[in-house]
């Protein structure tokens, strides 16, 4: 089970998880793996270059090595907290919230309600647009105001279904358990012929109300409903 599964509420789904672009890694890590690469040229010139000088009975060549491997392990280990840090690093879309996750020991969740969201903003620059990368800032109600996922990839799908759950949230179509779809249809099946199309029907009305359904879809059904009788 990952991190996000842990957070999930009762019937609540993923609609989407981004992530930043694996350019933001590979940037931190080239120029982590340039750095190694000079440390270890360092440490072979040193070797040539003071072939017999000692210092604390030891050569100085084989001393400048010594320093130079420590240093390279210790970058290296840091090009590894980089990858676990994008990694870990995401940007969750349900259908009830956005979820910003960071962290690699310490995982910290940031939660945003999608009704309290009140726009999203999409910043791309010439590069982003040519590979497909950006940054999104959330505004909100709450007390931090904009919440902001940088360098995301394929932003635009993110800001797609951020918004597809805010409609969905203004409709009625969120908060739906399949379970208690499952218990209603089975409460429906026990009772009569009749009771069970004059129940149907309180619901295609609600959902009319609601504007869930068309007048026309309404009238359809209904029809379907009342043959049935």
């Amino acid at each position: 089970m990952n991190a996000i599964d842990t957070l999930l509420g009762r019937g609540e789904h993923v609609r989407y998880i981004g992530r930043q672009h694996v350019f933001v890694l590979i940037g931190n890590i080239l120029t982590e793996l340039l750095l190694i690469g000079v440390l270890i040229a360092a440490g072979v010139v040193s070797q040539v270059a003071f072939p017999d000088k000692m210092l604390a009975g030891m050569q100085v060549g084989v001393l400048v090595l010594i320093v130079c491997v420590v240093i390279s392990l210790l970058v290296l280990g840091s090009a590894f907290l980089d990858y676990l840090r994008w990694s870990n690093e995401q940007c969750v879309v349900t259908d009830r919230r956005v979820i910003l996750l960071r962290g690699i020991f310490n995982t910290e969740a940031v939660d945003i309600p999608v009704e309290r969201i009140n726009g999203v903003e999409l910043r791309q620059s010439w590069v982003g647009r040519l590979l497909n990368f950006g940054d999104i800032e959330i505004m909100t109600a709450s007390e931090s105001g904009v919440s902001q996922c940088r360098s995301l990839a394929r932003p635009q799908e993110f800001k797609r279904a951020m918004d597809d759950a805010r409609h969905d949230i203004e409709r009625g179509y969120a908060y739906i358990d399949q379970r208690d779809i499952d218990a209603y249809l089975d409460v429906e099946d026990m009772l009569p012929d009749v009771d069970r199309v004059s129940h149907a029907l309180q619901r295609l009305v609600d959902m009319r109300d609601r504007g869930l359904i068309s007048r026309e879809e309404f009238e359809a059904k209904k029809r379907e409903l009342l043959g049935r009788i």
